[in-house]
């Protein structure tokens, strides 16, 4: 039996310690070449850049939900990459990369203008390089939509990693899936609120620790602290649709798992695929997992750095 061919175990296995132990080496010499920069958007959101600047090829990495710019999922695609000469530019979008304290504001998944103008910005600043868009889970969400935006014109190629597609179908999937990951996301969330707590006087806000499910979570932040009418109206607002993936008009790669426990890949597979808009199903892989060995290799990860060494996104 091959442990690494069960989705849940690869998924376990991609954010392990031992994981976390692997990288120590990678992860320090990516941050000690990475500078830190605070940018701010025209509606005074602030968030954390990461990048390198030695070559002339940049990627632009979003990590998943509540994520960090040092997820494992994230530092062996980075590294791979910047082994092979490219820069690694890594943002926190709000609330990431406990980040909590730099706004009062909450994360929205509905919201991407700050991330917009943030890769417009990147876009300005390396006017003659060539810049890739790679993204994980909710962070291949927004990188889809921000590689459909019409402001942004100059992505060489887009990468996206077991995206969320359907948010109200994930989000029904990790509630009803494995404990383990249902009690993971929430724990994950329940830590970002108390830094908020802890930053900012928000009214009402312990009420969400008493919420049992990320359903519930999610319909609590509806109601109080977002602009939506209900949890169909926040869903539909940040979910892909084939509109999304026909405004992608450079090439880009989707890759998604029949075995991911958290995101079915049946949302993806009822799109249709374009000029520029590949998908990559896997047989196996998990979310944001796709580990072949106990190495931690990864034939997905060596493929992408293959293709956009060569230019064949």
């Amino acid at each position: 039996m091959n442990l690494l061919k069960n989705g849940l175990f690869n998924t376990l296995l991609a954010s392990s310690p031992l994981r976390e132990k692997q990288q120590k080496t990678i992860r320090k010499e990516l941050n000690t070449k990475s500078s830190k920069k605070i940018f701010t958007s025209s509606n005074s959101q602030s968030i954390e850049i990461f990048e390198t600047d030695l070559y002339k090829k940049k990627v632009i990495f979003f990590p998943g939900w509540l994520g960090h710019k040092d997820s494992k999922y994230l530092i062996p695609l980075a590294h791979l990459l910047h082994t092979n000469n490219f820069d690694i530019i890594r943002i926190h979008p709000i609330d990431h990369g406990d980040t909590e304290n730099l706004n009062k504001d909450f994360f929205r998944a509905t919201d991407i203008q700050t991330l917009i103008e943030a890769v417009e910005f990147i876009g300005d600043k390396f006017k003659d390089s060539e810049i890739h868009l790679i993204g994980f889970s909710l962070g291949g969400n927004i990188s889809l939509r921000i590689s459909a935006s019409d402001s942004i014109d100059f992505l060489k190629s887009t990468v996206v990693l077991s995206p969320v597609i359907d948010p109200q179908i994930s989000m029904q999937t990790m509630d009803n899936a494995s404990w383990i990951l249902k009690k993971y996301f929430i724990n994950k969330w329940h830590k970002s609120l108390n830094r908020k707590i802890e930053f900012h006087a928000i009214a009402n806000l312990e009420k969400a620790l008493k919420c049992k499910s990320l359903m519930e979570m999610t319909e609590f932040f509806t109601k109080n602290f977002s602009p939506h009418e209900s949890i169909e109206e926040l869903f539909s607002g940040y979910a892909i649709t084939q509109n999304t993936i026909n405004r992608i008009k450079h090439n880009s790669l989707i890759y998604s798992s029949i075995d991911d426990p958290c995101i079915p890949i049946e949302p993806l597979l009822k799109l249709y695929q374009t000029d520029y808009v590949k998908f990559k199903p896997q047989q196996y892989g998990g979310h944001c997992g796709f580990i072949d060995d106990f190495k931690f290799s990864s034939s997905a990860y060596e493929e992408i750095v293959s293709k956009l060494i060569s230019d064949r996104i």
